[in-house]
């Protein structure tokens, strides 16, 4: 029976979810998470779907880090605990897959509970774990009862080694017994064969028919030729009873066990499905986690829509919105398909996809559409950093062939009816997919049927993506507010679909030009030529010059960012250079500082043995050395003190302050940064600091670091770059990158480093989230290879863990 459309599995049916369910059954280990994985589906809930992702994301998590982990040994014994909390016996092979089972859950619990970081890198796989109780008593019980091939083991009970024991024993006598039959002379003759055989579950021997009455005994059977008798001679019979005996003895020992055991079993069923269901759920987690990994996906975004969102009226959807970033089709190769990218939901909430048969029309619809219950069932979606999806409670789906022969339906009568359904359920939480509408019927009343629905839906603000061949359609998404075209190109020389979406472009029709390209006579072509509207064609024509209009634009964007990142790189070579330069001026520095303070501690000396010579001539004034000399050493050692202060004075990096200069800096005061021995122009002048333009670098500085040098002339001007690296008047000491793409980081977090830095920052604090890493990847490797960076790390447990990275940048 085909499901209603109305009904969420109608939806499930047409965008073929069901293979998305199979494909992750594949990945699981343990039968319970396959039989799971084809029972999940799609929640309506957004609280519910941003803890199906967070799980996801701890699994993808979990498997790239212990890639080893599996749930190996799990079964799936509801059968089993079933059977035991009726009463019944369970087998020794069932119980051995029941311990195997305990086992299989105590080893993945004691694994989360070892992990020193569980609790904050996976809480929710943690949270399932804890969920897993002891049952060691109980599995030690089987162990010691059960043995590998599925046999109750003699230290099941004291009672049953007993017994097994007096088996052995009884066996052995009775085997005894029997070969001194077959091996001794007295009965040799009568015996067809040397053998000791069994007949209704007791020993007997071969003896030849006409040979009965050598050995007595009791005939249990017969060969077919009548010619042997198989006889329990009478001297053995008593320990055939014996043997059986303790066999019937050990049998009812092995049952009591099974029912004691099975007893267990069923007063702990409850703890066990809780078990069961806590490894199916964490092997279900892992196996999103490798499907996401087969696909290369990634963690869509959940939109929340804004406070009070609902009571605007916006040409946009109220409470939804979806982005593609390069969204891949699951379901087809993705070696080969094209990626698909569109948006919608902030300046219009319904989009109309034209473009002729083939394009892409209808597979743009279900990625939308597949990739949206993906994310609302936990899974990752194979596309790029940045996508984005809504929560949407009902999804309906008008696509492909309703015809049905056995209703007598046709085409259009089927997707009439289907609609018919949608259209009394359809909410502003709606998400609605239709293709090819007002197919099937004449070309005019199909067209004004389509746009009749689509006004429908947008009254009751349904985001919708449909599919249509209709010119008309195309105007009434121009003409009407909340309504945008897009098509799918079609390359009319190889008669080929490109695949690719544009978004504000109507498809033109290329009927005439692809019978051309296949041969049809060029007079037919003309002939219906003649047919068309004359307005028809003016309008296709200007459907191009706006499609070559918008790849121009696309490729000049595309130069502008290849500017941009050369300019970055400049940027970064810049800051290397004027790093490199500053070590060098500070090494060079310092050796003149050591210098002069060496030719100081010099002349001190020097000035000390002048004062001792001239202290001893006062005490002696018959001393050798003249008053006079003494006095002149003394005069050339001062000097020389003061020399070596002016030239430390001079080599010190302490500024001079600004308050001594003739009068108060002023905008456009040409100044020396004394920290950087670097010339510039004051912009503006605080009553503590002063903004200084140096070349191509503009940095706030302390009035105290500042000597002014002239005013800026006109020449400055004009020699000086025009382009300058303004430091923002204040960084924020963290920088949020989440939501952003991969190709969007490298300029963030280089800029943001270089503000920080200028602002004599220690360190910066950078998130990116967790993930996939991808974000995390790109903002240390940038840092690895910026100059202004002396390291950087993981944050801190209580700062975002592996969610952000700080930065600590050098220092002057």
């Amino acid at each position: 029976m085909t499901p209603d459309s109305a009904s969420p599995e109608h939806a499930l049916e047409k965008l073929e979810f069901r293979e998305i369910q199979r494909r992750l059954s594949v990945h699981c280990q343990y039968s319970l998470a396959a039989a799971r994985a084809m029972e999940i589906g799609p929640s309506g809930d957004r609280r519910i779907v941003r803890y199906l992702l967070d799980v996801t994301a701890e699994a993808v998590d979990l498997v790239v880090s212990f890639p080893q982990l599996t749930v190996g040994g799990a079964r799936d014994i509801r059968e089993f605990l079933d059977k035991a909390e009726k009463g019944g016996r369970l087998m020794p092979g069932e119980l051995m897959l029941i311990a195997d089972t305990m086992r299989a859950g105590r080893e993945l619990r004691s694994f989360f509970l070892r992990l020193p970081d569980a609790s904050s890198r996976f809480p929710n796989m943690l949270e399932f774990a804890e969920s897993i109780e002891n049952f060691s008593p109980l599995e030690a019980d089987l162990t010691r009862s059960i043995g590998p091939r599925g046999d109750v083991l003699d230290g099941a009970s004291p009672e049953l080694g007993r017994i097994r024991k007096a088996v052995r024993v009884a066996h052995s006598r009775l085997m005894d017994r029997l070969n001194s039959f077959i091996t001794g002379n007295r009965y040799g003759s009568a015996l067809q064969e040397n053998i000791i055989t069994i007949r209704d579950g007791r020993y007997v021997i071969p003896v030849r028919s006409d040979a009965r009455n050598v050995v007595k005994g009791i005939v249990h059977d017969t060969s077919s030729s009548g010619q042997t008798l198989f006889v329990e001679p009478f001297d053995v019979v008593e320990m055939n009873n014996r043997w059986r005996e303790e066999q019937l003895a050990e049998q009812r020992e092995v049952e009591r066990i099974l029912d004691m055991l099975s007893a267990k079993i069923g007063d702990n069923a409850d703890g066990l499905h809780r078990m069961i269901e806590a490894i199916a759920a964490i092997d279900l987690a892992m196996a999103k986690a490798r499907l996401a990994q087969s696909m290369e996906a990634v963690r869509p975004l959940l939109y929340e829509p804004p406070k009070g969102a609902g009571r605007e009226d916006t040409p946009g959807h109220p409470t939804h919105y979806i982005r593609l970033v390069n969204a891949r089709h699951p379901l087809l190769d993705q070696a080969t398909v094209v990626p698909t990218s569109l948006e919608i939901g902030d300046r219009f909430r319904v989009l109309l996809i034209t473009g002729p048969n083939t394009g892409g029309k209808t597979v743009a619809l279900k990625t939308v559409g597949l990739l949206t219950l993906m994310a609302q069932t936990g899974l990752f979606l194979p596309a790029d950093d940045g996508t984005t999806v809504s929560v949407f409670p009902s999804i309906f789906v008008d696509i492909g062939d309703e015809q049905s022969i056995a209703q007598s339906l046709s085409t259009f009568s089927s997707h009439i009816r289907n609609i018919i359904r949608m259209l009394r359920n359809v909410s502003s939480d709606s998400l609605v997919l239709l293709d090819e509408m007002g197919a099937g019927t004449d070309p005019q009343e199909g067209s004004a049927l389509a746009r009749a629905i689509i006004t429908t839906l947008l009254r009751r603000k349904a985001m919708v993506i449909a599919t249509t061949h209709y010119s008309e359609v195309k105007a009434y998404a121009y003409a009407t507010r909340g309504v945008e075209n897009a098509s799918v190109e079609f390359d009319v020389q190889t008669l080929s679909p490109t695949y690719k979406l544009s978004i504000g472009v109507p498809g033109r029709s290329n009927a005439l030009a692809i019978a051309t390209r296949l041969g049809m006579p060029r007079d037919i072509v003309k002939e219906a030529e003649t047919y068309l509207d004359p307005g028809a064609d003016g309008a296709e024509d200007l459907i191009d010059d706006i499609r070559e209009r918008r790849n121009e634009i696309t490729r000049e964007l595309e130069r502008t960012k290849a500017a941009e990142e050369e300019a970055r790189q400049l940027r970064r070579r810049a800051a290397q250079s004027l790093r490199e330069a500053e070590d060098i001026r500070r090494a060079a520095r310092q050796e003149a500082i050591a210098e002069v303070e060496a030719e100081l501690a010099e002349a001190r000396t020097a000035l000390r043995e002048s004062a001792r010579h001239r202290n001893a001539a006062v005490a002696a004034p018959r001393s050798p050395v003249p008053a006079q000399t003494a006095a002149n050493a003394i005069r050339e050692a001062e000097e020389q003190v003061r020399l070596s202060e002016r030239k430390t004075n001079r080599g010190s990096t302490r500024p001079q302050p600004v308050l001594q200069q003739p009068r108060a800096l002023r905008k456009g005061d040409r100044v020396r940064v004394l920290s950087l021995d670097m010339e510039g122009d004051v912009l503006s002048v605080s009553p503590v600091d002063a903004e200084v333009q140096m070349g191509v670098m503009k940095s706030r500085q302390p009035l105290t670091n500042l000597e002014r040098v002239g005013r800026r002339t006109t020449t400055d001007v004009q020699e000086r770059s025009p382009i300058s690296i303004p430091a923002q008047e204040v960084v924020p000491l963290e920088l949020d990158l989440r939501g952003r793409r991969a190709e969007e980081i490298a300029p963030l977090v280089e800029r943001y480093v270089h503000d920080a830095y200028l602002m004599g920052m220690p360190f910066v604090r950078i998130i990116h989230g967790k993930g996939t890493g991808a974000l995390r990847q790109v903002v240390r490797e940038e840092l690895k290879g910026n100059p202004v960076v002396a390291k950087s790390e993981a944050a801190g447990p209580g700062e975002g863990g592996d969610g952000a990275t700080v930065a600590h940048l050098r220092q002057n």
